[in-house]
C-alpha cells in the first residue's frame, strides 16, 4: 500500500490503517481496511462512542460483535491475533480448547468446513450455569461462542467463508430468516430433513463429511449465502470437515446468486444468530 491519504488513521491496537466511512441505508458510521489490494469493510463503530472510534476485539478473533447489520451481504472480518513474529512461542492454539489453532492457507479451500471459537469477558451479574462461560486467566468468567463457515473463496491474505446458523434450532421458521437464502445442511450418513412446519426450500441441500469423531451436524442446521466473511489465514480454527465434490458446483453458484444482489433478511435476525452460543 502506498502513503496513505487523507481520512485514513493508524490502528496502533491492530496495526494497521483504518478509513472511516459512513453508510447512507443504515445511518451509521464504519471502518474499512486495506485488504489484498482493496479497501474492504472492518467494523462499524458503536453507536455510543464515535469519540473512542477504535474497533474492538476479543481474545480469540475480532468477531464484529457489536455490528448489527450486514454491508451488502459482507459481514465483518474476523481477524486473528496469532502473529508469529511477537507471539509467545507455542501459542498458536486457542487455550480454551487446543482443537483450535492456526492453519495454513492451503488449510482454507473451498469447500472446508471449520468454526472458530470466540471468547469475551462475561459482565459480574453472570450465573454460572450458562454452559457458555468459562473460567480463564484469573478467574475470570468469560462468554465463549462457536460459530460454523464454509470457504466459498481463497484469496492471498483471507478468504471468504459463509456461515452455518441453526437460529436457536428453529432453521427457517424463524421470524425475519428469508428461506430462500438458505440451504439444508447436513453430515454424511444422514438424511436432509425439514423441521415441521418449514416450507420447501428453492436450493438443494449441502452434505459435509464430518471430521473422524465429529458430531453430526444438528437436523437445523441451515447455510446462510446471503453474507460472507473475510476470515484472516492467523485465526485459530477447529476443522469439522469439507463439503462432498458432487456439492460442490451447488455451494458456489448459490453463494455467487446471492452475492449479486443485497439479501433480503432481517440484518437484526443475522445479527442475532452470529451472537448464538453454537448456531
Amino acid at each position: 500500500m502506498s502513503q496513505p491519504s487523507s481520512g485514513q488513521e493508524w490502528s496502533d491496537e491492530h496495526q494497521r490503517w483504518l478509513q472511516r466511512q459512513f453508510h447512507e441505508q443504515h445511518q451509521r458510521w464504519y471502518w474499512m481496511h486495506y485488504v489484498a489490494g482493496q479497501w474492504v469493510f472492518f467494523a462499524w463503530i458503536p453507536f455510543d462512542s464515535m469519540a473512542d472510534t477504535r474497533p474492538r476485539t476479543d481474545s480469540a478473533a475480532y468477531a464484529g460483535a457489536q455490528s448489527h447489520h450486514a454491508y451488502n451481504g459482507l459481514g465483518p472480518t474476523i481477524v486473528g491475533t496469532y502473529n508469529p513474529g511477537t507471539t509467545q512461542p507455542g501459542i498458536h492454539y486457542e487455550r480454551l480448547d487446543h482443537a483450535f489453532y492456526v492453519r495454513s492457507k492451503d488449510f482454507f479451500v473451498p469447500g472446508r468446513v471449520f468454526s472458530v471459537l470466540f471468547t469475551e469477558a462475561a459482565g459480574a451479574t453472570v450465573t454460572s450455569y450458562n454452559s457458555s462461560l468459562t473460567y480463564v486467566k484469573y478467574g475470570e468468567l468469560a462468554h465463549t461462542q462457536v460459530r460454523r463457515f464454509i470457504v466459498v473463496r481463497q484469496k492471498k491474505a483471507f478468504c471468504y467463508a459463509i456461515p452455518i446458523f441453526t437460529y436457536k434450532n428453529q432453521g427457517t421458521l424463524k421470524p425475519g430468516v428469508e428461506p430462500n437464502e438458505h440451504a439444508i445442511a447436513y453430515s454424511w450418513g444422514e438424511q436432509p430433513s425439514l423441521l415441521q412446519g418449514e416450507a420447501q426450500l428453492s436450493k438443494d441441500p449441502i452434505c459435509i463429511v464430518m471430521t473422524d469423531n465429529g458430531e453430526p451436524l444438528h437436523y437445523a442446521s441451515r447455510i446462510f449465502f446471503g453474507i460472507h466473511h473475510p476470515i484472516q489465514y492467523n485465526v485459530k480454527v477447529k476443522d469439522l470437515g469439507y463439503v462432498i465434490a458432487a456439492h460442490m458446483q451447488n455451494l458456489i453458484g448459490y453463494w455467487s446468486m446471492e452475492n449479486q444482489h443485497t439479501t433480503a433478511q432481517d440484518v437484526d435476525v443475522t445479527a442475532g444468530a452470529r451472537s448464538e452460543a453454537s448456531g
